[in-house]
C-alpha cells in the first residue's frame, strides 16, 4: 500500500468515528425529543381534562348542607356554593325514627321544595334539638340543574 492509500483508510476510518459519533447523539437527541414530545402530548389531554370538568362544572350547581347555632336555637342551612341557580331543592333527612325529626313541619313545608335557590343564597330551617338529639345528621340533598338533571347527593352535617 502507498502512503496516499493508507492515510485515505485513516481518513474514512476517522470519518467513520465522527459519522457514528454524530449519528448516536442524533439518537439521543430524538429519544429525548420524543419523551418531550410524549410529556407535552400527556399534558395537553390534562389541560383538555380540566377544562372539559370546569366547563361541566360551571353548569352544574351544589349545595352544602350544615347545622349552625342561631343565638339560643339551631338552624340548618342549605346554600348553593355554585355559580348556577339550583331549581326545585329538597332536604331529606336521614333518620332512624322519623318521629324524632328535628325538622318542624310546617316551617319546613313553607320553604320546601325551593322552586329557586340562586348562586350565594341559603335557605335555613329550624331545628328542634334538644339533650336527647344527636349532634350530626346525614341528609339527602336534590335538585335540578340549569339543563335539566336531576342531582340527588347524600351529605352530612354536625354542630
Amino acid at each position: 500500500m502507498t502512503k496516499f492509500e493508507i492515510l485515505s483508510v485513516v481518513l474514512g476510518c476517522l470519518a467513520l468515528i465522527v459519522s457514528l459519533t454524530v449519528w448516536f447523539g442524533q439518537r439521543q437527541m430524538q429519544r429525548e425529543a420524543n419523551d418531550l414530545q410524549r410529556a407535552t402530548s400527556e399534558l395537553a389531554k390534562k389541560q383538555l381534562e380540566i377544562l372539559l370538568r370546569e366547563e361541566k362544572g360551571m353548569n352544574t350547581a351544589r349545595l352544602s348542607f350544615d347545622i349552625f347555632k342561631d343565638g339560643k336555637t339551631y338552624r340548618f342551612r342549605v346554600t348553593n356554593i355554585s355559580d348556577v341557580d339550583a331549581r326545585d331543592v329538597e332536604l331529606k333527612l336521614l333518620l332512624n325514627k322519623p318521629e324524632d325529626s328535628p325538622l318542624i313541619a310546617s316551617d319546613y313545608n313553607s320553604k320546601f321544595p325551593v322552586l329557586k335557590l340562586q348562586p350565594g343564597c341559603s335557605v335555613t330551617l329550624i331545628a328542634a334539638i334538644h339533650l336527647g338529639s344527636p349532634t350530626a345528621y346525614n341528609a339527602v340533598l336534590s335538585w335540578l340543574n340549569p339543563d335539566g338533571n336531576e342531582i340527588e347527593e347524600e351529605t352530612y352535617a354536625a354542630l
